[in-house]
Protein backbone atom coordinates (compact mmCIF):
# COMPACT_ATOMS: atom_id res chain seq x y z
CA UNK A 1 0.00 0.00 0.00
CA UNK A 2 1.37 3.60 -0.90
CA UNK A 3 2.22 6.08 1.52
CA UNK A 4 0.01 8.64 2.90
CA UNK A 5 0.96 11.77 2.43
CA UNK A 6 2.01 12.50 5.79
CA UNK A 7 4.24 9.28 5.65
CA UNK A 8 6.06 10.43 2.03
CA UNK A 9 6.88 13.74 4.31
CA UNK A 10 8.00 12.07 7.33
CA UNK A 11 10.29 10.13 5.46
CA UNK A 12 11.74 12.54 2.69
CA UNK A 13 12.20 15.19 5.73
CA UNK A 14 13.89 12.65 7.82
CA UNK A 15 15.91 11.31 5.43
CA UNK A 16 17.03 15.02 3.96
CA UNK A 17 17.97 15.99 8.13
CA UNK A 18 19.55 13.15 8.79
CA UNK A 19 22.33 13.92 5.89
CA UNK A 20 23.49 17.37 7.41
CA UNK A 21 22.16 19.59 4.28
CA UNK A 22 23.80 22.88 3.55
CA UNK A 23 21.03 24.93 4.61
CA UNK A 24 19.97 27.96 2.74
CA UNK A 25 18.05 30.73 4.51
CA UNK A 26 16.00 32.82 2.31
CA UNK A 27 14.07 35.88 2.40
CA UNK A 28 10.70 34.47 3.82
CA UNK A 29 13.33 33.04 6.36
CA UNK A 30 13.97 36.36 7.86
CA UNK A 31 10.55 37.91 6.83
CA UNK A 32 9.24 35.12 9.54
CA UNK A 33 11.38 37.03 12.21
CA UNK A 34 9.50 40.46 11.57
CA UNK A 35 12.20 41.80 8.98
CA UNK A 36 10.85 43.85 6.24
CA UNK A 37 10.86 42.29 2.64
CA UNK A 38 11.38 43.64 -0.47
CA UNK A 39 8.10 45.04 -0.89
CA UNK A 40 8.46 46.92 2.33
CA UNK A 41 12.00 48.29 1.28
CA UNK A 42 10.44 49.49 -2.09
CA UNK A 43 7.89 51.39 -0.71
CA UNK A 44 10.87 53.18 2.20
CA UNK A 45 12.93 53.64 -0.85
CA UNK A 46 10.14 55.91 -2.93
CA UNK A 47 9.65 57.65 -0.04
CA UNK A 48 13.49 59.04 0.03
CA UNK A 49 14.62 62.01 -1.61
CA UNK A 50 17.98 63.75 -1.88
CA UNK A 51 19.52 65.92 0.09
CA UNK A 52 19.08 69.73 -0.75
CA UNK A 53 21.48 71.00 -3.15
CA UNK A 54 22.38 67.70 -4.44
CA UNK A 55 24.09 68.62 -7.94
CA UNK A 56 20.85 68.80 -10.80
CA UNK A 57 21.58 65.49 -12.98
CA UNK A 58 21.97 63.88 -9.57
CA UNK A 59 18.51 65.06 -8.61
CA UNK A 60 17.64 64.34 -12.12
CA UNK A 61 18.75 60.95 -11.99
CA UNK A 62 17.03 60.19 -9.14
CA UNK A 63 13.99 60.85 -10.38
CA UNK A 64 13.78 58.55 -12.56
CA UNK A 65 14.72 55.77 -9.99
CA UNK A 66 11.95 56.92 -8.24
CA UNK A 67 9.71 56.78 -11.60
CA UNK A 68 10.74 53.35 -12.15
CA UNK A 69 10.17 52.17 -8.84
CA UNK A 70 6.77 52.78 -8.94
CA UNK A 71 5.82 50.77 -11.69
CA UNK A 72 7.72 47.84 -10.89
CA UNK A 73 9.88 46.11 -8.07
CA UNK A 74 13.48 47.14 -6.74
CA UNK A 75 15.46 44.79 -8.68
CA UNK A 76 13.83 45.63 -11.81
CA UNK A 77 14.13 49.20 -11.34
CA UNK A 78 18.16 49.34 -10.36
CA UNK A 79 18.60 47.30 -13.90
CA UNK A 80 16.67 49.54 -15.93
CA UNK A 81 18.10 52.72 -14.58
CA UNK A 82 21.95 52.56 -14.08
CA UNK A 83 22.70 54.83 -11.03
CA UNK A 84 25.84 56.26 -10.62
CA UNK A 85 27.94 54.75 -8.25
CA UNK A 86 27.37 57.16 -5.71
CA UNK A 87 23.61 57.12 -5.91
CA UNK A 88 23.88 53.62 -5.80
CA UNK A 89 25.39 54.17 -2.54
CA UNK A 90 22.68 56.50 -1.35
CA UNK A 91 20.26 53.01 -2.22
CA UNK A 92 22.47 51.32 -0.19
CA UNK A 93 22.63 53.38 2.66
CA UNK A 94 18.61 53.64 3.39
CA UNK A 95 18.27 50.33 2.25
CA UNK A 96 20.79 49.32 5.75
CA UNK A 97 19.28 52.22 7.65
CA UNK A 98 15.89 50.93 6.80
CA UNK A 99 16.27 47.09 7.54
CA UNK A 100 19.16 47.29 10.24
CA UNK A 101 16.77 48.54 13.18
CA UNK A 102 14.26 45.48 13.14
CA UNK A 103 17.64 43.34 12.67
CA UNK A 104 18.24 44.74 16.42
CA UNK A 105 14.48 43.88 17.62
CA UNK A 106 14.63 40.49 16.36
CA UNK A 107 18.05 40.26 18.60
CA UNK A 108 16.25 42.33 21.51
CA UNK A 109 13.47 39.64 21.35
CA UNK A 110 15.28 36.72 21.49
CA UNK A 111 16.88 37.80 24.68
CA UNK A 112 13.50 38.28 26.40
CA UNK A 113 12.28 35.10 25.01
CA UNK A 114 15.16 33.01 26.43
CA UNK A 115 13.94 29.69 25.18
CA UNK A 116 16.13 28.36 22.07
CA UNK A 117 14.39 29.70 18.12
CA UNK A 118 13.67 26.98 15.56
CA UNK A 119 16.88 27.81 13.95
CA UNK A 120 18.61 27.47 16.90
CA UNK A 121 17.37 23.52 17.44
CA UNK A 122 17.81 22.99 14.05
CA UNK A 123 21.88 23.68 14.24
CA UNK A 124 21.62 21.75 17.72
CA UNK A 125 20.36 18.82 15.84
CA UNK A 126 22.20 18.90 13.05
CA UNK A 127 25.45 18.87 15.64
CA UNK A 128 24.13 15.87 17.45
CA UNK A 129 26.27 13.86 16.02
CA UNK A 130 30.21 13.62 15.33
CA UNK A 131 29.43 16.41 12.34
CA UNK A 132 31.67 19.07 13.76
CA UNK A 133 30.64 21.87 11.48
CA UNK A 134 27.48 22.45 8.84
CA UNK A 135 26.99 25.08 6.41
CA UNK A 136 24.64 27.72 6.17
CA UNK A 137 24.15 30.26 2.67
CA UNK A 138 21.72 33.15 2.70
CA UNK A 139 21.10 36.38 1.11
CA UNK A 140 19.70 38.10 3.49
CA UNK A 141 21.94 40.89 5.74
CA UNK A 142 20.47 39.87 8.81
CA UNK A 143 22.25 38.13 11.77
CA UNK A 144 19.26 35.39 12.72
CA UNK A 145 21.70 32.69 11.57
CA UNK A 146 24.35 34.35 13.87
CA UNK A 147 22.30 35.16 16.82
CA UNK A 148 20.68 31.29 16.46
CA UNK A 149 23.99 30.07 16.52
CA UNK A 150 25.16 32.24 19.97
CA UNK A 151 21.81 31.47 21.86
CA UNK A 152 22.84 27.63 21.02
CA UNK A 153 26.36 28.29 22.40
CA UNK A 154 27.99 27.44 19.02
CA UNK A 155 30.51 28.81 17.58
CA UNK A 156 29.95 30.73 14.39
CA UNK A 157 32.06 32.11 11.30
CA UNK A 158 31.24 34.22 8.77
CA UNK A 159 34.75 34.53 7.11
CA UNK A 160 35.80 37.31 9.31
CA UNK A 161 38.10 36.89 12.87
CA UNK A 162 36.57 37.44 16.04
CA UNK A 163 36.86 40.81 18.39
CA UNK A 164 35.30 44.74 18.03
CA UNK A 165 36.75 45.46 14.73
CA UNK A 166 37.04 42.02 12.69
CA UNK A 167 38.92 41.69 9.89
CA UNK A 168 38.49 39.18 7.00
CA UNK A 169 40.23 35.72 7.46
CA UNK A 170 42.59 34.21 4.50
CA UNK A 171 40.02 31.30 3.94
CA UNK A 172 36.77 32.34 5.84
CA UNK A 173 37.52 29.82 8.45
CA UNK A 174 39.19 29.11 11.98
CA UNK A 175 38.59 26.22 14.23
CA UNK A 176 38.34 26.58 17.82
CA UNK A 177 39.71 24.21 20.42
CA UNK A 178 38.90 24.19 23.78
CA UNK A 179 41.06 21.98 26.24
CA UNK A 180 42.04 20.49 22.68
CA UNK A 181 38.37 20.08 21.82
CA UNK A 182 36.81 21.19 18.57
CA UNK A 183 34.17 22.79 18.91
CA UNK A 184 31.34 22.24 16.59
CA UNK A 185 30.96 25.22 14.00
CA UNK A 186 28.18 26.95 11.80
CA UNK A 187 29.36 28.35 8.80
CA UNK A 188 27.58 31.20 7.81
CA UNK A 189 28.13 32.55 3.97
CA UNK A 190 26.35 35.65 3.76
CA UNK A 191 26.89 36.43 -0.42
CA UNK A 192 25.32 39.71 0.07
CA UNK A 193 26.70 41.11 2.66
CA UNK A 194 25.95 41.72 6.33
CA UNK A 195 24.79 44.38 8.51
CA UNK A 196 27.31 44.63 10.96
CA UNK A 197 30.30 44.71 7.49
CA UNK A 198 30.99 48.20 6.57
CA UNK A 199 33.52 50.09 3.92
CA UNK A 200 36.10 51.61 5.89
CA UNK A 201 37.54 55.56 4.22
CA UNK A 202 40.44 53.07 2.73
CA UNK A 203 37.33 50.93 0.92
CA UNK A 204 38.41 47.57 3.52
CA UNK A 205 35.36 45.72 4.50
CA UNK A 206 35.21 45.36 8.21
CA UNK A 207 32.95 44.19 10.20
CA UNK A 208 31.77 45.74 13.60
CA UNK A 209 29.99 44.95 17.20
CA UNK A 210 26.24 44.28 16.88
CA UNK A 211 25.18 47.44 18.43
CA UNK A 212 27.62 50.14 17.20
CA UNK A 213 26.55 52.80 15.14
CA UNK A 214 27.31 53.05 11.84
CA UNK A 215 30.34 55.55 11.40
CA UNK A 216 30.11 58.66 9.43
CA UNK A 217 32.98 58.25 6.62
CA UNK A 218 32.00 53.88 6.70
CA UNK A 219 29.58 52.74 4.27
CA UNK A 220 27.52 49.72 4.67
CA UNK A 221 28.60 46.87 3.02
CA UNK A 222 26.31 45.14 1.71
CA UNK A 223 24.77 44.21 -1.75
CA UNK A 224 21.32 45.55 -3.05
CA UNK A 225 19.68 44.36 -6.43
CA UNK A 226 20.40 45.55 -9.93
CA UNK A 227 23.27 45.91 -11.94
CA UNK A 228 25.88 46.81 -9.24
CA UNK A 229 25.21 43.78 -7.30
CA UNK A 230 27.73 41.77 -10.09
CA UNK A 231 30.79 44.72 -9.55
CA UNK A 232 30.10 44.53 -6.11
CA UNK A 233 30.74 40.87 -5.56
CA UNK A 234 33.70 40.56 -7.59
CA UNK A 235 35.19 42.38 -4.60
CA UNK A 236 36.57 40.63 -1.44
CA UNK A 237 34.81 39.92 1.16
CA UNK A 238 32.53 38.60 -1.74
CA UNK A 239 34.66 36.37 -3.91
CA UNK A 240 35.98 34.46 -1.23
CA UNK A 241 32.34 33.65 0.68
CA UNK A 242 31.00 33.01 -2.66
CA UNK A 243 33.70 30.88 -3.16
CA UNK A 244 33.22 29.49 0.77
CA UNK A 245 29.28 29.12 -0.18
CA UNK A 246 30.10 27.42 -3.71
CA UNK A 247 32.50 25.11 -2.37
CA UNK A 248 29.46 23.98 0.55
CA UNK A 249 27.18 23.35 -2.49
CA UNK A 250 29.70 21.40 -4.52
CA UNK A 251 30.46 19.01 -1.68
CA UNK A 252 26.69 18.87 -0.34
CA UNK A 253 24.80 16.18 0.46
CA UNK A 254 21.46 17.22 0.66
CA UNK A 255 19.87 20.73 0.80
CA UNK A 256 17.45 22.39 3.19
CA UNK A 257 15.71 25.91 2.31
CA UNK A 258 14.03 27.56 4.33
CA UNK A 259 11.95 30.13 2.97
CA UNK A 260 14.00 30.61 -0.22
CA UNK A 261 12.39 31.56 -3.55
CA UNK A 262 15.05 30.63 -6.10
CA UNK A 263 14.97 33.83 -7.48
CA UNK A 264 18.96 34.23 -7.36
CA UNK A 265 21.26 32.55 -9.65
CA UNK A 266 24.06 34.14 -7.96
CA UNK A 267 23.64 31.39 -5.02
CA UNK A 268 21.86 28.56 -6.38
CA UNK A 269 23.72 27.74 -10.14
CA UNK A 270 26.25 25.25 -8.08
CA UNK A 271 22.83 24.03 -6.25
CA UNK A 272 21.34 22.77 -8.99
CA UNK A 273 24.45 21.54 -10.39
CA UNK A 274 24.57 19.72 -7.72
CA UNK A 275 20.94 18.01 -7.75
CA UNK A 276 21.53 17.58 -11.02
CA UNK A 277 24.31 15.91 -11.61
CA UNK A 278 24.11 13.46 -7.62
CA UNK A 279 20.41 13.63 -7.76
CA UNK A 280 20.94 15.26 -4.16
CA UNK A 281 17.84 15.67 -2.02
CA UNK A 282 16.06 18.84 -1.35
CA UNK A 283 13.57 19.73 0.89
CA UNK A 284 11.93 23.50 0.71
CA UNK A 285 9.82 25.16 3.33
CA UNK A 286 7.85 28.12 2.93
CA UNK A 287 4.89 29.87 2.82
CA UNK A 288 3.79 30.23 -0.68
CA UNK A 289 6.31 28.47 -3.19
CA UNK A 290 7.25 31.23 -6.36
CA UNK A 291 6.79 29.82 -9.78
CA UNK A 292 10.56 30.01 -10.39
CA UNK A 293 10.90 27.26 -7.36
CA UNK A 294 8.67 25.10 -8.65
CA UNK A 295 10.42 25.51 -12.17
CA UNK A 296 13.43 24.08 -10.90
CA UNK A 297 11.78 20.77 -8.47
CA UNK A 298 10.81 18.68 -10.13
CA UNK A 299 12.08 18.63 -13.71
CA UNK A 300 15.71 17.39 -14.46
CA UNK A 301 17.61 20.02 -12.63
CA UNK A 302 16.18 18.75 -9.28
CA UNK A 303 13.98 15.03 -9.20
CA UNK A 304 14.31 14.18 -4.69
CA UNK A 305 12.80 16.71 -3.86
CA UNK A 306 10.38 17.98 -1.02
CA UNK A 307 8.86 20.98 -1.01
CA UNK A 308 5.75 22.31 1.83
CA UNK A 309 3.85 25.68 1.72
CA UNK A 310 0.71 26.94 3.33
CA UNK A 311 -2.59 25.46 3.01
CA UNK A 312 -5.58 26.25 4.88
CA UNK A 313 -5.85 22.43 6.03
CA UNK A 314 -2.24 22.34 7.53
CA UNK A 315 -0.01 22.20 4.40
CA UNK A 316 0.77 21.15 1.05
CA UNK A 317 3.28 19.12 -0.15
CA UNK A 318 5.47 18.50 -3.73
CA UNK A 319 7.30 15.21 -4.46
CA UNK A 320 7.82 12.89 -7.34
CA UNK A 321 5.40 10.72 -5.22
CA UNK A 322 2.64 13.46 -5.03
CA UNK A 323 3.69 15.85 -8.16
CA UNK A 324 0.37 17.87 -8.59
CA UNK A 325 0.72 18.24 -4.53
CA UNK A 326 -0.97 16.70 -1.88
CA UNK A 327 -2.79 18.10 1.50
CA UNK A 328 -1.59 17.52 4.75
CA UNK A 329 -3.73 18.07 7.80
CA UNK A 330 -1.63 16.59 10.35
CA UNK A 331 0.48 20.11 10.89
CA UNK A 332 1.57 23.17 9.10
CA UNK A 333 4.85 21.88 8.49
CA UNK A 334 5.79 24.85 5.97
CA UNK A 335 6.54 26.44 9.60
CA UNK A 336 10.23 26.16 10.37
CA UNK A 337 9.54 25.22 14.74
CA UNK A 338 6.57 22.60 13.27
CA UNK A 339 9.01 21.02 11.07
CA UNK A 340 12.20 20.93 13.74
CA UNK A 341 9.31 19.21 16.20
CA UNK A 342 8.60 16.61 13.35
CA UNK A 343 11.85 15.47 12.61
CA UNK A 344 13.28 15.57 15.99
CA UNK A 345 10.07 13.76 17.77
Amino acid sequence: MPDTPYETLCKRAQACISKAPVVILGSGASMAEGIPGMAQLRAHLLTVQLPKGSKPQDQEQWEIFLEKLKTTDLEAALQEVNLPPHLDDRVVTETWKYLHPHDLAVFNRMLDRQAPVALTRLFQHLLRSTIKSIDVVTPNYDRLAEYAADFGEIYHETGFRHGHVRTRLGDGRQTIQINNIVQNRVNIWKVHGSFEWFRDPSNIVRALPISHPKPADWTPAIVTPGIQKYRRTYDEPFVSIKTASDRAFSSASAFFCIGFGFNDDHIQTKLKERCRAHRTPLVLITHTITKTASDVLGGSQCEEYLAVELASEGCKIFCPEFPSGAIVTEGEYWKLEEFINLVTS
